[in-house]
């Protein structure tokens, strides 16, 4: 006679350790938020390049109009 367990076999799970599946999922959240930590970081430092992108190009934008206006001057002295 061919016994159930024999090809159905029962598996049951060992204790579980509570420790363990606590600081797995700890892991888990940790390396989401350093990944999500990651993507913000990059974001920042992309609008800060753009920051200083537009900063300089308004400051070569003043100095420009800044000497177009001197250069005036110059002009007004010498007529």
């Amino acid at each position: 006679m061919i016994s159930l367990h024999k090809w159905y076999p029962f598996v049951f799970p060992k204790e579980y350790d509570v420790k363990a599946i606590a600081s797995e999922k700890r892991i888990e959240r940790l390396q989401n938020e350093y990944d999500q930590e990651v993507k913000a970081q990059k974001v920042r430092n992309a609008i800060d390049e753009y920051d200083l992108e537009l900063y300089n190009k308004k400051a070569r934008q003043n100095t420009i109009e800044l000497e177009m206006f001197s250069n005036r001057k110059k002009f007004d002295v010498f007529v």
